[in-house]
């Protein structure tokens, strides 16, 4: 087993940092918030001019010190109310301040700019999900489904427990465009680039507010943050103390708890809190019927693999670890999990000595096991991921660091594709620092400044079973510096730009993301918006370092074998195909039809005994036996076919995949934001994404099928024509033939020169019946060998469809076995363009009543070669996502009655992504959930998605996913 080395962190300076205490002569604030039903709950309360805040507890209240001299402009602020400004002018003052509803646009966020600043003057198009929109929701289950009904942001619902997030750069079945952030922590799987949202340990009870920035980030966040940022924001627990239990039960045996407990110091100084989630249940799973195929290709027995020469040797036994009973949960003979369990939890020390101070420690651990997919097929991933952070703001200074490691499992516990039936010994690990300092300079258009560093460093430990050959030099790190700057070109016109070079260790090249945007403040409640963002973006380890069989049609002697970047995959100077069937030679590339004489030679030793059996005797067998001693049959049967693997395409060139290269994705988009009448809030944003380098998952060489071959009847009467045209075999039948007509000539006393009239000629009676007689003998040989062809079609009938492959310089050369050559084609010089916009509204109808709706659009969603609007691309490409989408509902919160109903339409689309390739059918779903509180302390929730079971995928051979109801109980102490 190979040692990992682990970067160690200068956690001393983390420490000074942490433990220094800053004495400042302050003053304190107190009071209260409410609206006409009573008290509100995160209200966000800050000190106009500085960052300095706070926000309401449960009851509403609010504490909040600073060393600002008086007087202080307090500006109050929440979703779905006016904000309010209020002066103090002393530490006396107890406010009680009433909110009015009608305002959305001064609600502060994080994610936009790295930095707090108003939703109403980002430089992106932003969504903020709130408490108060997180509490009434139909989302029960998985705080990440909260998203759902967030404009232009799409939630694919794989299964029961696995969730994927996409926005605007289109969709993939394993891994994500987004960028989703915990407290600022990465919440993607190190090295591979999946979401696993089973494995974020997050609890809806925890999760304070969720931001959302729409668009090409990576000028920001770093190279591979071409869709967007979802950031979610934990409680405070000075700020928010409190016990929370939450339960939750419901169909597909759903049942979970969930438990939050904060607690402050007297003096608000430090906070603890822990979060401990529990959830089971049963997946939705695919149809008996339908998937069948699909089913059947799976594997029923997952073993671990043999290593030689550092990769996994399909060839030799592997020692079996589980076998159906243990996959299949009911029973029903598919190995596919139906049943999920995930438990998590975590905890968090915060310390905030001054209200410009403010640190955070915490760690977590989360066992999440669970179906995943990528476009080679269905997995299943276990183990336990850990965690641990560190991060601190003083100022305009922010720091943090983090430390994420999963142990990918165990032999008990294993990680698997289902397609190979192999263990993935799937360790991971990564360290990830970030430094930044926010500060302005009021003599340069008043003009304020972010800088700062990113370092990600991602390693893995798969003992040969995922990173093969590449195991030992397997090192991702990225390291990125950026800058932004926002300029007050006027007192309405905000310039905002930005710029990062991120460095790829593995790919030795650097990019430059640039970021430019204008914000114009028409008035108090309009902004319009105009920007420009170019993202990078490169592979992700697994991308780059990955090799080894990622589907094994037959042990040892097919299998489709799976290579990164690191190296280009090239093909020998005269390429053969090599044939699928043990023991037969390769044939030349560009061979049209399969080679009767490779038939013969399978089945010639079996057939000649069986000859020489039935003709034990006969004069005709040495005849027979001669001929046969040294042929072969010229000719060929059926049709050679080369196609692409993963999407049935015709195939037939040969051509090598690059390295691993860098790719630019540009974007410019403009956008409008307002309030019209204090009631209807508007967000339109239109933009165009322009995408060049690509990268596609495909077969990198053709696979060949075998078509209208008729192996018995082409074999019987090829040998059978040669027989009867072989000289040897025609002279001595010729000659049989006449010393046995001579010899019944003279049993008959006739003379050999016949008698005139009556009877011919022995040599003339001879020559009528010999080609009878050489017919006869050819359909006994030729006959012999149909019987022996058709046994060759029925052993090689599984393989027609796969009969040969040209292989790689990717893939394990020698072994005797045929290895299908699949990876990821670059086109560094190919751009694909479309464009798009997301609408948003929201209607204040009342105190009590909302009703809001969203639709995205985008212009194109596949470029088929050949087609007007193929943008030159050489090959297909698929957005693999709707044309058009919207959401509309309505959110009702009065006293202790609160509900919600949603309607969600996606248009249907095509699916081009390996084993989930194929048509999308359209989704038309109604989501619906009440709720109601006993008092302050305990809450009760029915929620109900997909309430009319209108059962979709979210990509073909995926679970089927139906109604799920859910009821919730939330106890406060």
């Amino acid at each position: 087993m190979k040692t990992k080395k682990h970067f160690r962190v200068p956690f001393l300076t983390w420490i000074l940092l942490l433990s220094v205490s800053f004495v400042f002569a302050q003053s304190t604030v107190t009071g209260s918030v409410s609206d006409d039903s009573g008290p509100l709950p995160g209200v966000n309360i800050i000190i106009e001019g500085t960052s300095t805040g706070t926000s309401t507890d449960f009851n509403g209240n609010f504490k909040l010190k600073s060393n600002e001299s008086f007087p202080w402009t307090l500006v109050f602020s929440y979703t779905g109310y006016e904000s309010k400004s209020i002066v103090v002018n002393n530490a006396s003052q107890t406010l009680n301040v009433v909110l009015e509803g009608g305002s959305v646009l001064d609600e502060v966020v994080v994610s936009a700019s790295r930095r707090r600043q108003k939703v109403q003057e980002a430089p992106a198009s932003v969504s903020l999900l709130t408490s108060k929109d997180l509490e009434n929701s139909a989302s029960a289950v998985d705080p990440v489904r909260q998203l759902i009904n967030t404009p232009g942001v799409q939630i694919q619902q794989q299964s029961a427990n696995s969730l994927n997030i996409e926005m605007r750069a289109g969709s993939g079945v394993f891994g994500t465009s987004t960028f989703p952030i915990l407290d600022y922590r990465y919440l993607v799987t190190p090295s591979a680039g999946l979401f696993l949202s089973y494995q974020t340990g997050m609890s809806n009870i925890d999760i304070d507010k969720i931001e959302v920035v729409r668009g090409a980030a990576s000028a920001l966040y770093g190279p591979g943050v071409t869709s967007g940022v979802v950031h979610f924001l934990s409680k405070s627990a000075i700020d928010k103390p409190g016990t929370t239990v939450e339960f939750v039960s419901g169909t597909l045996s759903t049942y979970g708890t969930t438990l939050r407990h904060a607690t402050a110091s007297k003096d608000e100084k430090f906070g603890f809190k822990i979060n401990m989630r529990y959830m089971q249940g049963d997946d939705f799973e695919l149809d008996a019927v339908t998937d069948a195929a699909f089913i059947a290709g799976q594997k029923t027995t997952i073993s671990q693999p043999v290593i030689k020469g550092g990769r996994v040797d399909p060839s030799q036994a592997a020692k079996t670890l589980l076998t159906l009973a243990d996959l299949d949960d009911n029973g029903d003979g598919n190995p596919l999990a139906t049943e999920y369990r995930n438990y998590s939890a975590n905890m968090h020390f915060e310390f905030r000595p001054n209200e410009k101070t403010n640190a955070v420690v915490s760690a977590g651990l989360a066992n999440g096991n669970g179906l995943f997919f990528n476009s080679q097929g269905a997995g299943y991933t276990q183990g336990n991921d850990y965690w641990a952070q560190a991060r601190i703001q003083r100022g305009g200074l922010f720091a943090q660091v983090y430390y994420n490691y999963n142990d990918g499992g165990d032999e008990e516990n294993p990680t698997f594709l289902y397609a190979s039936g192999l263990r993935q010994i799937a360790k991971r690990s990564s360290i990830e620092a970030q430094l930044q300092y926010n500060f302005d300079t009021p003599n340069f258009l008043d003009t304020n400044f972010t800088v700062g560093a990113d370092y990600r460093n991602s390693a893995s430990d798969s003992e040969g079973t995922l990173y093969g050959i590449n195991e030992d030099d397997d090192q991702y790190v990225i390291t990125g510096i950026y800058m932004q700057g926002t300029s007050k070109l006027s007192d309405k016109l905000d310039l905002t730009y930005a710029g990062r070079y991120d460095k790829y260790n593995f790919i030795n090249e650097g990019a430059f993301a640039p970021r430019v945007a204008l914000v114009y403040k028409a008035g108090p409640k309009t902004t319009f918006r105009a920007s420009y963002n170019v993202a990078t973006f490169g592979p992700s380890a697994l991308e780059q370092n990955i090799d080894f069989p990622v589907s094994i049609v037959a042990p040892g002697v097919l299998d489709v074998w799976l290579s990164g970047q690191k190296n280009a995959q090239t093909f020998v100077a005269n390429p053969t195909i090599d044939l699928s069937i043990p023991g037969l030679p390769d044939l030349p590339y560009g061979a049209t039809s399969f080679p009767l004489a490779y038939v013969y030679g399978a089945v010639a030793q079996p057939t000649i005994a069986g000859i020489n059996a039935a003709l034990a005797g006969n004069p005709l067998l040495p005849v027979v036996n001669n001929f046969l001693s040294t042929y072969v049959p010229s000719g060929s049967t059926g049709t050679l076919e080369g196609y692409n693997l993963f999407n049935g395409e015709a195939m037939n060139e040969l051509t090598p995949t690059l390295q691993s290269r860098i790719g630019k994705l540009n974007s410019f988009e403009v956008g409008y934001k307002g309030l019209i009448g204090d009631k209807l809030s508007v967000g339109l944003d239109v933009y165009t994404y322009s995408r060049k380098g690509f990268t596609q998952f495909t077969a990198v060489a053709p696979t060949f099928r075998l078509t209208g071959a008729n192996f018995a009847n082409d074999l019987s009467a090829r040998v059978g024509a040669d027989f009867a045209a072989d000289p040897n075999v025609v002279g001595a039948i010729t000659a049989g033939v006449l010393a046995q007509v001579q010899g019944v000539y003279a049993s008959n006393g006739w003379p050999l020169a016949g008698i005139p009239g009556v009877v011919p000629s022995a040599a003339a009676t001879a020559a009528a019946q010999t080609p009878g007689a050489i017919a006869t003998a050819a359909a006994q040989v030729g006959g012999a060998f149909a019987q022996g062809g058709a046994g060759f079609a029925s052993n090689v009938a599984p393989l027609l469809s796969v009969i040969g492959a040209v292989e790689t310089s990717g893939v394990p050369q020698g072994d005797g076995i045929t290895h299908i050559p699949a990876g990821y084609r670059i086109f560094d010089n190919v751009t694909r363009s479309h464009f798009g916009s997301d609408l948003a509204l929201k209607y204040f109808a009342n105190d009590s009543w909302t009703l809001w709706g969203n639709a995205s659009w985008v212009s194109q969603t596949e470029w088929i070669p050949g087609q007007s609007n193929d943008d030159g691309l050489p090959f297909s490409s698929y957005l693999n996502s709707p044309k058009f989408k919207y959401r509309v509902g309505a959110q009702f919160n009065q006293d202790k009655w609160r509900g919600g109903l949603a309607f969600q339409h996606d248009d249907g689309f095509n699916s081009n992504q390996g084993l989930f390739s194929g048509p999308v059918q359209e989704k038309n779903l109604v989501d619906l959930n009440v709720g109601y509180s006993f008092n302050k302390k305990i809450k009760l929730d029915l929620s109900a998605t997909n309430v009319f079971n209108n059962e979709y995928r979210a990509f073909p051979n995926m679970p089927v996913i139906g109604r799920r109801v859910v009821l919730r109980t939330t106890v406060d102490f």
